[in-house]
């Protein structure tokens, strides 16, 4: 069977129901688990012991991972992204890839002050 991967723009063949290693192909990362799955049962509350961890998931996920002043950093490619505290990093990580733009709009952001004391 042959299917285009579409961020990539070239053939495959095969089938699409297994693992292909381009990223980016609609097949990829199908032997992940879905993430309710990935995090079932987890009950984790960030203390001191949460900051060796946060820094070893950057760098497994492919970030290089500095301190510099009072920031960590972690950088891929042309991303930066800091926080003082290195368990905000990969937050930080997870909000730029589910939100493009990130930042809230307006609306947003009174319906989640009306909701939250932040």
């Amino acid at each position: 069977m042959h299917y285009v991967c579409f961020h990539y723009e070239f053939e495959h063949q095969g089938d699409p129901d297994v693992e292909c290693s381009a990223g980016g192909c609609p097949s990829s990362g199908i032997r992940l688990p879905a993430k309710i799955v990935r995090t079932d049962g987890v009950d984790l509350v960030q203390a001191g012991n949460t900051v060796v961890p946060a820094i070893l998931a950057l760098e497994a996920n492919g970030y290089a991972v500095s301190q510099e002043d009072n920031q960590f950093v972690a950088r891929a490619g042309n991303v930066r992204l800091a926080a003082e505290d290195p368990v905000a990093v990969p937050g930080l990580v997870k909000l730029a890839e589910t939100r493009r733009p990130w930042r809230a709009s307006n609306s947003e952001t009174d319906d989640v002050m009306s909701r939250f004391h932040l």
